[in-house]
């Protein structure tokens, strides 16, 4: 009984964590929240260490708009781990972002 027990724990373990991956942010359908992810994901592909005019990021909407944060935040963590891992380069230029519009 307590191999069953121990699978259905594992499994609902497995299920739980891959649940994590699937998250949809509140803010998806909102334009400041698509012009952040595309700033953050130009800034995780294409920023050079140490030289802060490579990041691109609209400060002032970083630091008061949850969305395009929220979007900035999302677009670099993803961009930058797929960059790491795949050499998948950097994003087309007309996918880069303005900020808020």
């Amino acid at each position: 009984m307590s191999g069953i027990w121990r699978t259905g724990m594992v499994l609902a373990a497995l299920l739980a964590l891959s649940a994590c991956g699937l998250g949809v942010s509140k803010h998806a359908d909102d334009p400041n929240y698509k012009a952040g992810r595309a700033d953050g994901c130009w800034t995780a592909t294409s920023r050079v260490p140490g030289d802060p005019s490579t990041v691109t990021r609209n400060e002032e909407a970083y630091k008061s708009d949850e969305a395009y944060r929220a979007g900035w935040n999302a677009g670099y963590n993803a961009c930058r781990i797929r960059d790491e891992g795949s050499g998948a380069g950097m994003p087309d230029t007309s996918s880069r972002g303005t900020g808020v519009r």
